[in-house]
């Protein structure tokens, strides 16, 4: 099985601790004729700790509408980063994962 990392742009998002926001993927530009999601699921890690803190973070399961790809982020720790990553299959044996920082200055 095959899994490529995307990072996407801007690679870094500031967020509050106190926000609770929806961050979208757009998978449009990786999918080929055809193809569409299948599944998909997100982790968020702090980086420092090397944490993962999706149980307490992520609220809910991803949502996927046609090729965009929602999670959304609540409670993150002031002044950590984190990585959000949602992986995805396209096709069989065709799994994405884009990334994105997260920056929680306060």
């Amino acid at each position: 099985m095959a899994r490529t990392g995307l990072s996407v742009s801007p690679t870094a998002f500031e967020m509050g601790s106190q926000e609770t926001l929806p961050l979208t993927f757009d998978a449009t530009p990786v999918l080929l004729e055809g193809e569409s999601i299948g599944w998909a699921q997100a982790t968020l890690v702090r980086i420092d700790s090397d944490e993962d803190v999706s149980a307490a973070a992520l609220l809910g399961p991803v949502a996927v509408t046609g090729s965009e790809l929602t999670a959304t982020i609540t409670a993150l720790v002031p002044r950590k980063r984190y990585r959000l990553v949602i992986q995805f299959e396209a096709a069989p044996n065709k799994i994405w994962a884009p990334y994105l920082f997260i920056e929680c200055p306060e």
